[in-house]
Formats: C-alpha cells, structure tokens, sequence
C-alpha cells in the first residue's frame, strides 16, 4: 500500500471503529461473530451533470450538492440490524467539481475535502439527517468532527 490506498485504508478503519465500538446514539453494531471484519463502501466521483440528476431523481432537488448517501440499510443506527463479519454499506457519490470547489473554500486539500465527504456520506449511511432537526444537526456535526480529527490525525 502506498499514497493514497494506504490512507484511505487508515480512514476506513475510522469509519470501521465507530460503527463497531459504539456511542449513546448509535449503538455498536450486532453481528454474527461480534466483530466487523471488512466494511465495503461504494464510492463514486461524478460531474455536476450526473448530481444534478442523481439529486433531482432521488430527493426532489434540481441542483447540484456535494454528496449523497445511498444505504442498504433502514434501520442501522436503531441497532436493530444484525449484519454478518462484512458489512456493504451503501454507496457516497461525490461531486468532483463541488469537492474541488469546497476544497479551496475551506483551505484543504482535495484530499482533505474528499475525506470530509466520505465521512459526511457515511455518517448518513449510518441514519443521521442533518436536515431532520437542529439537534441532529448537532450531533451529526459533533461525530463529523470528531471522525475527520481521526482520520487527519492519522494521515497528515
């Protein structure tokens, strides 16, 4: 592994860790063998094109945004869910445009940028809604923070 692969791998053991460990409003994940052995995440970048598209298809918005979740599971952060040792979680699109765009907004990298989005894109894949209520907003944005100063401590 190197550059890039070896960082991402870094992050996704992040993400593996929070679904695993667990938190008040998230409880950790039941399965099979009481451990998570891989997590599978779905990433695609597109053009503002293809998010405008996807956006307006699946919530009603003829814009572009800067990333959608798509999970293959209801009811995850409920802890209902009994998953097996591998988890495929669901798929985060990304826009390559916006990522770059908001990457010079924020004074990161696009690499920087694009953890930020995956992590913003799993975190929906786990059921938080930032647009539900100021107080999921909150708490989304606490466990956003909270998983990118991980992964940054990790890789930069």
């Amino acid at each position: 592994e190197k550059g890039f692969e070896k960082k991402f791998n870094l992050a996704r053991g992040v993400l593996q860790r929070f679904i695993c460990e667990g938190h008040k409003d998230f409880p950790a994940l039941k399965t099979t063998e009481n451990s998570l052995e891989s997590l599978f995440l779905h990433i695609s970048l597109c053009d503002d094109e293809q998010m405008i598209e996807l956006n307006r298809t699946h919530r009603n918005k003829d814009k572009t945004t800067d990333v959608l979740s798509f999970p293959l599971y209801d009811e995850l952060r409920s802890g209902k869910e009994m998953i097996f040792s591998e988890l495929e979680f669901g798929d985060i699109i990304i826009s390559l445009p916006v990522m770059k765009k908001q990457a010079v907004e924020f004074n990161v990298s696009p690499e920087g940028e694009f953890f930020h989005l995956v992590t913003h894109g799993f975190l929906h894949l786990c059921g938080y809604d930032h647009e539900l209520s100021e107080k999921e907003e909150e708490l989304m944005e606490y466990h956003e923070q909270r998983i990118i100063k991980e992964i940054y401590d990790l890789i930069y």
